[in-house]
């Protein structure tokens, strides 16, 4: 298991590239440091394939952070409508599924 995290700046969806034998598990979304101090919602979204979905929606006031339980073994892609940064954070593992098929 080795940690992963990637910062989402505000209107720049990131791709993130996976390696053919590691699984990325996605376990937290958090808001970056507010400076406008102002009342905020920010939509969080993941795209894998035609799909995008609402991962979740972050506040500054009440919920600057939420915890998931994803897991990716392809190539997807994050985003969010706020006007800060995004931190996602996790971590990868070995794909065991190419040792024991099943």
């Amino acid at each position: 298991m080795e940690f992963w995290g990637i910062e989402v700046k505000p209107g720049k969806p990131v791709t993130v590239e996976t390696e053919h034998d590691r699984l990325i598990h996605v376990s937290q979304a958090s808001l970056g440091e507010c400076k406008n101090k102002k009342e905020e919602t920010v939509a969080v979204h993941v795209k894998f394939g035609d799909k995008k979905l609402l991962l979740g929606t972050l506040s500054t006031v009440n919920i600057p952070q939420i915890f998931c339980d994803l897991v990716f073994q392809n190539d997807f892609e994050i985003s969010h409508n706020g006007n800060g940064s995004v931190h996602f954070v996790g971590y990868t593992s070995p794909n065991c599924a190419d040792e024991y098929p099943l």
